[in-house]
């Protein structure tokens, strides 16, 4: 064989390797020497370009963000990238209903795509409030056909078309005029503002409006504008100003809305407290309120029967969703991190907490605290506690001791999901796996920078980190 022919035959195979690598790449199955890429239990890996800011996960597909305006749409049962788009795509919002996704864009715009082909649809403006300083992407919920924009307005849109069906623009900080297209109401008005939390109940939002001589609840329908109630409730030391203890709808469920008030304790040295509060979601009458003497509540959600909340005294609650007693808490902070790291001003608190998870096969309930220790500023004790949700009794916690960067105002990140029998926790650049049964740690690593929360998609739960996007099986 000549020098001549074998060089075509190393020429030959160097292009077959970098094809097949080219390939590998593509799908996923390259693994850099990074720390992501030995994550024992994956069932995929691929490289991502820019560092993920957002997940989500829908139909066989899992979407990224990043902060270099990228979406990208990957196959989740094997990493292959789909497709990607560029144009204004820097957001931490990014949600996905039927065939099309709905994430957020710079300048207080929201994007509408195709889910299959990444084809932009069509956007809308939510028009910032006056003398508004927002440039950044709004918050967006979508659910019962329409997409709400929230940013220091608050914007509803056809979630098919995008066309605006009202918006209200506040006044003041946090006082605004609720208005449609043509700033009027039909069949009666109100001045008011959405309250914080998820206020939309199917074609109506509940809102607040008064001021602090008397402050009352409204239910009004978006479609028409028309004012379906005005509660009898009313409050007298409400501070508008206060961003922090405008009222919040933490759930409606079986015809009740219920509400978590902030109410001044000592009108000499202001010391805010919720109670919670069940309305009639026809009529609006009261149906029962409570106030367990904590200072803040932690992760409200509804599961049959109860509704679950964690508080600021340490303890685990479950109330009756019929008439607000007790069903059982639970003392979860035996650690005493609330105490440690709760203020009566939120602003100033350095607890973080993760949204519950409920087996519900297993009628087991997971969540997750930490706080600092010490007065260190990066030193963090987590805990990870497991409650059987017939009675509340603790099955087995886990404490955890990390450096975690803090988030705002110094309370640390985190995430937790429940899949496939497993737990994976996620704080700031960390990611642990627990046994749900046991609480048994399956594995634990460190990364360089910082992990996406976890989310789930059938039987496998996906995590972004290190310019790598993971799916454990």
């Amino acid at each position: 064989m000549n020098r001549r022919s074998l060089l075509f035959i190393v020429i030959g195979l160097i292009s077959i390797i970098l094809v097949s690598s080219l390939i590998a790449y593509e799908l996923g199955f390259i693994k850099s020497s990074g720390p992501s890429a030995n994550s024992s239990g994956a069932l995929w890996q691929r490289p991502i370009e820019n560092f993920a800011n957002s997940l989500a996960a829908d139909d066989g597909k899992v979407f990224t963000t990043d902060n270099f305006d990228n979406l990208n749409c990957f196959d989740s049962q094997n990493g292959k990238s789909i497709w990607n788009g560029t144009g204004d795509f820097y957001s931490g919002a990014l949600a996905v209903l039927g065939s099309q996704i709905y994430v957020g864009l710079q300048n207080g715009r929201v994007g509408c795509l195709d889910e299959n082909t990444g084809k932009l649809l069509w956007t809308f403006q939510n028009e910032p409030a006056p003398n508004s300083i927002f440039k950044g992407s709004p918050e967006i919920i979508v659910k019962d056909g329409q997409v709400f924009a929230i940013s220091d307005t608050i914007s509803a849109h056809n979630a098919t078309t995008g066309e605006l069906l009202w918006q209200a623009s506040p006044t003041g900080n946090n006082i605004g005029t609720i208005m449609q297209p043509n700033n009027t109401w039909t069949g009666g008005s109100v001045t008011g503002y959405p309250l914080n939390g998820d206020p939309f109940d199917g074609s109506s939002v509940y809102v607040t409006t008064g001021d602090s001589s008397s402050a009352y609840f409204f239910k009004l329908d978006t479609d028409n504008g028309t004012v379906l109630w005005r509660s009898s409730v009313t409050w007298n030391d409400w501070a508008p100003p206060e961003v922090n203890i405008l009222p919040s709808v933490l759930a409606t469920s079986q015809g009740q809305v219920i509400i978590e008030n902030m109410l001044n304790s000592n009108p000499q040295n202001p010391v805010y407290r919720p109670t919670l509060l069940s309305l009639n979601s026809t009529s609006g009458k009261e149906l029962w309120s409570i106030n367990v003497g904590a200072t803040w509540i932690y992760n409200p959600t509804v599961y049959n029967n109860l509704l679950l909340f964690a508080a600021s005294n340490g303890y685990f609650y479950a109330l009756n969703l019929a008439d607000g007693t007790i069903a059982w808490k639970t003392k979860v902070d035996i650690q005493n991190l609330f105490s440690l790291n709760q203020a009566d001003n939120v602003l100033n608190s350095t607890l973080g907490t993760s949204p519950m998870q409920i087996d519900s096969q297993n009628q087991r309930l997971f969540w997750s605290f930490a706080g600092k220790q010490g007065g260190t500023s990066s030193n963090y004790t987590g805990i990870l506690c497991s409650l059987d949700l017939a009675n509340g009794n603790v099955t087995w916690t886990k404490q955890i001791e990390d450096t975690w960067v803090g988030a705002p105002f110094g309370a640390p990140l985190a995430g937790l999901a429940v899949n496939n029998g497993k737990i994976f926790l996620t704080g700031n650049n960390a990611l642990w796996i627990f046994n749900a049964s046991t609480g048994d740690l399956v594995q634990s690593q460190q990364f360089d920078h910082y992990i996406t929360p976890p989310i789930v998609l059938g039987n496998e739960t996906f995590v972004a980190t290190d310019l790598w996007l993971t799916a454990y099986a």
